[in-house]
């Protein structure tokens, strides 16, 4: 009862007697059976108009009314996809209405007059079998959402190259079957999102940023099924979607989606670059694949919005001829290297880095200028973004840096900015919290919140930190990503308190963040081989 009192179902009384009307209000003890009264009406077009405003959890209808008869309420109440609980009120016990009711999922019959006593039962008995059907409910949509977050969390530590056997096997459906691979990929990059949000504070490029993620999940409704978009920096979105059941995405369909999210940008100076792997790929290939898009962004010179793939140049990665060290994987390597550093504090890696860079611009040939320049510059942009989205450089010395941008800067002056963002990444590195320390925070955040509905983004936004910089962050301190540390340390925990404790299964359960038990048991019998009902037998002292 005291969830009932929480939280009030609804109900709707319809009747064109308003003795009968007064009655059915008056003489049941409404509160008492967990209900609150949202309308009493007198013909059907009224109860439709109360019934579409507050989705009532029980209509208590009339047949014959005046306007609109109740049969013709039901039809169009479940037209609308009204699913309450629905009693008829009669005095005709024809089988030709009984039938029709019966169609529209009427749940029974109350012959008139009306015997209260036996009317007041039958509303007990179905509102806690509505109670049951809302937590249930509840308690499947924890589940969906739960599965969803570890299923994003999956998604994004793959497309950061921290993809394990372990997270793939728990998300196999209930009938084993495996769908990890048939993935593709779409990259949405907003191209000048660095320099136009300089002067944004950080809650505004938050907001600004979601905006963007929650029109994407639109704009992509109609597109697509079983779709994911995940945001591993600022003005950067990836769409990883399934293709084995989606149709082949074409530039077609694609331009509708550029042009809104234009309309959206067009008061700021961006491009919006769109980059497609249509795959089909496994999960495992889901970071060599983000990888080489960035590199087409960089090498590929921006002549329209949307770039397929499978259509880029053959020469695009070829090395430039007089020049080994123009070789594109190294130089991308250089680009891996410089977030590797920024991530764990290495001043030392950064510095060879700088001393390798040097090396390259001093063997230039005229041929390859073009290319170092362009790499050069993307560095820059990386760098400027990355220590953005680790808080280590301030506005001002951001913007400052733009303004130079603005000019045109030769590969000689490039590199010097590089150098002196790297010296100011040495300085930073005297007052910014080390990743020790960080990594700390977030295990004792975890211990604290254990039972807790909490992800990735809340426990970032604790540290302080992006989603993507804790993701690598965690998995380069604890050697394994947050869901399974997470899950271990649940999991651990629930074996201790069923050897020791008296508590339910279903109570332990909720105190290491499972609210649903047959989530709790799946995840348990992952981990341990066994359920927690033959754990704890195993574990008894009578065994």
């Amino acid at each position: 009862m005291n969830w009932v009192i929480k939280m009030r179902l609804k109900a709707l009384l319809v009747d064109d007697e308003v003795h009968i009307l007064n009655n059915l209000s008056k003489v049941l003890p409404w509160e008492d059976l967990g209900f609150e009264i949202v309308g009493l009406a007198k013909n059907g077009v009224d109860a439709l108009e109360v019934a579409t405003l507050h989705h009532p959890d029980l209509i208590l209808c009339d047949i014959r009314m005046p306007v609109m008869d109740g049969l013709t309420l039901i039809q169009k109440v479940r037209e609308q996809g009204l699913t309450g609980e629905i009693l008829l009120l009669t005095g005709y016990q024809e089988f030709e209405y009984a039938r029709t009711a019966i169609r529209y999922g009427v749940r029974d019959y109350i012959c008139k007059p009306i015997n209260y006593f036996e009317l007041e039962d039958m509303v007990r008995k179905l509102a806690k079998q509505i109670i049951e059907k809302k937590k249930q409910k509840n308690k499947e949509q924890l589940l969906s959402r739960v599965e969803s977050l570890a299923n994003e969390n999956n998604l994004l530590h793959s497309l950061l190259g921290q993809e394990t056997v372990k997270e793939d096997e728990l998300w196999l459906d209930e009938d084993g079957a495996d769908h990890q691979n048939g993935y593709a990929v779409l990259l949405l990059d907003m191209e000048g999102y660095a320099n136009e949000s300089i002067s944004w504070s950080s809650p505004e490029r938050k907001a600004w940023n979601l905006e963007i993620k929650l029109k994407l999940k639109e704009l992509f409704l109609p597109l697509l099924r079983d779709y994911t978009v995940l945001q591993v920096r600022e003005g950067e979105w990836c769409i990883v979607y399934d293709m084995v059941i989606n149709q082949t995405l074409t530039e077609e369909a694609l331009s509708l989606v550029h042009e809104k999210l234009l309309a959206m940008v067009t008061d700021k100076h961006m491009l919006i670059r769109i980059c497609l792997e249509q795959g089909p790929l496994s999960l495992s290939e889901l970071f060599t694949v983000y990888q080489r898009m960035h590199q087409i962004l960089i090498l590929d010179p921006p002549q329209g919005w949307f770039t397929d793939i499978q259509n880029v140049r053959a020469d695009l990665f070829e090395p430039v001829p007089g020049d080994e060290l123009s070789v594109v994987d190294a130089q991308w390597h250089w680009v891996e290297q410089f977030g590797s550093g920024l991530r764990n504090g290495n001043y030392e890696a950064m510095t060879q880095i700088i001393s390798d860079l040097k090396a390259y611009v001093g063997r230039l040939n005229e041929t390859s200028v073009g290319r170092a320049e362009k790499l050069l510059y993307y560095l820059l942009i990386h760098l400027l973004r990355e220590m953005r989205e680790i808080q280590m450089l301030p506005g001002e010395q951001e913007e400052a840096v733009w303004l130079r941008l603005q000019e045109s800067l030769s590969v000689k002056e490039l590199l010097s900015l590089i150098v002196s963002m790297i010296e100011r990444f040495k300085d930073s590195l005297s007052t910014k919290k080390s990743s020790e320390v960080l990594m700390m925070s977030a295990q004792n955040f975890i211990q604290q919140n254990l039972g807790s509905d909490f992800g990735i983004e809340e426990i970032s936004d604790f540290l302080g930190i992006s989603c993507s910089y804790f993701c690598l962050l965690f998995k380069n301190h604890f050697g394994e990503t947050f869901v399974e540390y997470l899950t271990r340390q649940r999991i651990e925990t629930a074996k201790h308190m069923l050897s020791r404790s008296e508590k339910s299964i279903t109570q332990i359960g909720a105190e290491v963040g499972y609210q649903e038990r047959r989530y709790f048991t799946k995840v348990f019998q992952k981990y341990t081989g066994m359920t927690p009902s033959e754990y704890r037998l195993k574990d008894s002292p009578a065994s």
